[in-house]
Parts: structure tokens; C-alpha cells; sequence
């Protein structure tokens, strides 16, 4: 090969690397990781004003920061001179992307940087001035209609804890309500904490736990939402206690249909991102004692998903590690793109079973991206998280699997491991938990395993989405019967007809 050729090769090498690293920041704007967005930014020497710093529509990454209400990402951007009416091949800028996206405070920082949209004769107008006026609701001073005066709650026993905030019950003007009290105010990000709360507010379905309000003018910041009388499915785990096949199938069905409602929510879809047990509640009826109590959680309670839409703002203020070998992407300055492990999927990783405690990959060091840094959250974090890939709602069709198969199998996936090392198991070697005889000695029915293998298979494309698993878990809970005996459904009876 020539000089010449080589070092044609070469500059073709690094364009296409930094063209990889443009697309990363792209998706690292649009899900609101500012920390990443820094560093490639830092790594690749990526000019930020620079018109190319865009995807094949023109979208920059201020449109996508803006369309997903990725405040902090966008004050960012801002602060780093990015032109703030850039204007895509759909002849939209950040702005009009924020106003559908319904992100007021986003929206409120775009116009007071000098944010237009397009109008009707195709120039750029004042938001006032166009006809997306009252699409959205600028926040310019007063209180959000989701704000609550803490004088107002009156806190009772603590109920829970997590890295977050202690959960309290709590009344407000007479209903017993939850509180979250957030340990560390000057981590949180407020705008993106107050776009996010905006979200929740008019999110309302059968199987998500009801945002009320939060305190966001006072510290510490509290989040209320209403009580759940059964608490959480963790609590039931911890209580060493197993569900039927029959109950466990309900509720996989509630937290897929739930799933479900959030990824197709309009006009934005949220996406969990930290599907747990400690996360998936159970609501019903006032209870008076422990027997009211067995009754919700194993035969008559409602599972509501809770903490979702509190992906960005609640870690943005958490400092990150450094020096993790376990994702190779362009925030390393390689050009490497993805790690090599990214693209393995199909049979081969649906069907690896755990070796053993003593796992190789235990060599590979801690990532430096947790979700909430609650090493529970390990075991049923999606492999492309884990190595910082991009990554989609598939992550919840993910961790979906995992708890489905503690729902049925009646132990932790990878039980065997520590958290970690649970993770680096599924990511760094395509392993996934083995199925036997559940602890009701009763073998899982297949069809029930071929869907939780679908859901957690490597390839996130190939996971169903949540309306697919819907309709298999309700085909499945046609033929599934329980057998009653005197009214009262009895352990382990159900069996596939």
C-alpha cells in the first residue's frame, strides 16, 4: 500500500470515527446524560457550533435535548454558544421540539436565549407570534400546579429508604399519602427534576402509581405520590414468601400493561429505565392486619409500577468513576465504536446458564453509569446499559424478564451472584439465569419461559414490545386455570391444559 493510500485510509478511519462520536453525543443529548455529552465532547475535540455536529435531518443536539426535555443538556449547549433556532429538514428548531414535547421549563430557557419558531411564511417568529402559542406552559415565576406547601403534610412512620430519599406515610388535607424526602437537594438538577415532574403529573393509568405533587420550593424536595397498602414486591420477596403460577401471571400482566401504556404514552413516551422489585408496588384496600395484608399481595392487590420518568434529573448531580473497561465507545477517543460484545444476540445468549459464583468477568472492574447506584438495580439492568451503549425502551422489556422470572421461579435471577457480578454475567458473557423447579415444585410452563427468553435475549431489536408481551400473557392466562378448592385457591395448583 502507497503513503498516499495509507494516509487516505487513515483520514477515512478518523472521519468515520468522529462521525461515530457526533452520533453518540447525539443520543447521549436526547436521553439527557450531560456527563457523557461533556466527555466526548472533550475526548473527540467536537465543535459544538459547528453546523455538522448533526444527524442526515439537521437535527442537533439541542433539537434532541429539547424534544426529550433534557434541561441541564440543553442550558449546557446554550452556555457552550450553540446557535439556539437551528432548523432541521422538517423545518423545526429546539424550540417547537420542546413545545410539543409539552417541556415548559426547556421551552422557558430556549426563549429567554432568544428561541423562535417557524411561521407560517417560513421565517422565524416569537413563540407568542405563532399558532404552537398555549401548547405548552411556560413557567415565567409562578408555581406549577403540581407544587405542594409543606405545611401541608403531615409526616407519620418511615416506611422505606432508598439512595435517593426516605419514603414516609404521610397525610395531606386528610388521604394517607407516600413522601419521598430527598436525601441530597444539591445533587438534584432542578430543571430537569421540574421538567420530569411536569411528565408525571398527567400520567395516569391503572398500573402506574399516581404522582400527587412534589415540594420543590422548600428543601429538602419531596415527590408524593398515593399510598401503596401492600407495599412493594421486594417486601414480599424478602418475606422468603412464593406467588402461585396463577398470581404471578397477574402480575407480570399488570406491569406489562403498564409497561405498555408509559412506551406509548403521548406526546412522550417514558421509559423506566430501573425496573425492580423494590419498584413495582402493590396497592388495594385499607388494611387492618397482617391476614388483610397476605390476602393483597397473594390474591387480591393491584401491581403499580412507581418511580418512573425520575431517570435524569435524580443522577445527574452523582459523580461518575472512572477508567471502565466494560464499555469501549467513542467516549474513549478509540473510534472503536461499540464494544465487540454488542452485536452478540439470538439463541446462543438466550441459552448460556450460569457456570457458577465464580464468574471470568468478575476481572472486568465496576461501571461507572449505575442507575440509581443501588447494586439491586444490578441484576435486572439490560447488558447495553451496563456497557454504556445506546440504548432504547428495550431496556424495560429487559427487566421486565428478570422480574418475571423471579415472579415464577420464586428466586432472584442469578441468585448465586452478587449483584455485579450478576450484570457483568449477563453483559460481558451473554449468560442468563437457569430455570428448574420453582420452590413450590413446580416446573414452569414453557410457554411462560419462551416469552421471559424472548424479552432478555442480547439483541435488544429482537425483545417484543410491551403490547406483544400483553397479548401472549393473556393468551397464556386463557389456558392457565387454577384449581379452588372451597373458594380458596390452594399453592402450586396450576398446570397448563
Amino acid at each position: 500500500m502507497s503513503k498516499e493510500e495509507e494516509n487516505r485510509e487513515s483520514l477515512h478511519g478518523e472521519t468515520a470515527a468522529k462521525r461515530q462520536a457526533i452520533t453518540e453525543l447525539l443520543f447521549f443529548a436526547s436521553v439527557g446524560d450531560l456527563y457523557r455529552c461533556r466527555k466526548i465532547t472533550t475526548a473527540w475535540g467536537l465543535q459544538l457550533t459547528d453546523p455538522k455536529t448533526a444527524d442526515y435531518d439537521k437535527r442537533t443536539p439541542l433539537h434532541l435535548a429539547a424534544a426529550e426535555g433534557a434541561y441541564s443538556v440543553v442550558a449546557w449547549l446554550l452556555s457552550k454558544g450553540v446557535d439556539v433556532n437551528p432548523i432541521d429538514r422538517f423545518s423545526r428548531t429546539p424550540l417547537e421540539d420542546a413545545v410539543r414535547g409539552d417541556h415548559g421549563e426547556v421551552a422557558t430557557v430556549l426563549i429567554q436565549n432568544g428561541g423562535k419558531v417557524i411561521g407560517k411564511d417560513n421565517e422565524l417568529v416569537e413563540l407568542a407570534d405563532s399558532p404552537l402559542a398555549g401548547n405548552v406552559r411556560l413557567f415565567t415565576g409562578y408555581d406549577p400546579e403540581w407544587e405542594i406547601d409543606p405545611a401541608h403534610l403531615i409526616l407519620q412512620e418511615k416506611i422505606g429508604e432508598g439512595e435517593f430519599g426516605v419514603v414516609h406515610k404521610a397525610k395531606w388535607h386528610g388521604t394517607v399519602v407516600a413522601v419521598k424526602i430527598l436525601k441530597d437537594t444539591g445533587a438534584v438538577a432542578i430543571g430537569d427534576f421540574k421538567t420530569e415532574l411536569n411528565v408525571l403529573l398527567k400520567v395516569h393509568h391503572t398500573h402506574t402509581v399516581q404522582f400527587l405533587g412534589a415540594v420543590t420550593k422548600h428543601q429538602p424536595f419531596m415527590i408524593v405520590t398515593e399510598f401503596m397498602t401492600g407495599g412493594s414486591l421486594l417486601d414480599f420477596f424478602k418475606s422468603n414468601s412464593t406467588f402461585s403460577q396463577w398470581r404471578a401471571l397477574q402480575l407480570a400482566l399488570d406491569c406489562a400493561r403498564g409497561l405498555a401504556y408509559l412506551h406509548n404514552r403521548s406526546p412522550q413516551a417514558v421509559i423506566h429505565r430501573d425496573l425492580k422489585p423494590a419498584n413495582l408496588m402493590l396497592g388495594g384496600p385499607k388494611i387492618f392486619n397482617s391476614y388483610h395484608k397476605k390476602l393483597l399481595q397473594e390474591e387480591m392487590g393491584v401491581l403499580k409500577i412507581a418511580d418512573f420518568g425520575l431517570s435524569k434529573s435524580l443522577k445527574l448531580g452523582r459523580p461518575q468513576n472512572k477508567g471502565d473497561p466494560s464499555s469501549k465507545s467513542a467516549l474513549d477517543g478509540s473510534g472503536s465504536g461499540h464494544t465487540g460484545g454488542a452485536a452478540v444476540g439470538g439463541k446462543g445468549a438466550a441459552e448460556g446458564s450460569v457456570g457458577g459464583p465464580h464468574a471470568s468477568a468478575k476481572s472486568v472492574s465496576a461501571p461507572a453509569y449505575k442507575l440509581t447506584g443501588e447494586t439491586g438495580s444490578y441484576r435486572f439492568m439490560a447488558p447495553e446499559v451496563f456497557r454504556h451503549e445506546q440504548y432504547n425502551n428495550k431496556v424495560d422489556v429487559y427487566g421486565f424478564a428478570m422480574i418475571a422470572y423471579q415472579l415464577f421461579e420464586g428466586v432472584p435471577p442469578f441468585y448465586n451472584y452478587d449483584p455485579v457480578e450478576a450484570a457483568r454475567a449477563a453483559s460481558l458473557e451473554h449468560k442468563r439465569p437457569q430455570w428448574g423447579v420453582n420452590k413450590k415444585n413446580i416446573v414452569v410452563p414453557p410457554k411462560i419461559r419462551a416469552l421471559v427468553e424472548q424479552c432478555w435475549t442480547a439483541d435488544h431489536e429482537q425483545r417484543p414490545e410491551f403490547e406483544e408481551v400483553v397479548e401472549v400473557l393473556e393468551s397464556i392466562a386463557r389456558d392457565l386455570q387454577p384449581t379452588v378448592s372451597d373458594g380458596v385457591q390452594e399453592s402450586g395448583c396450576c398446570s397448563l391444559q
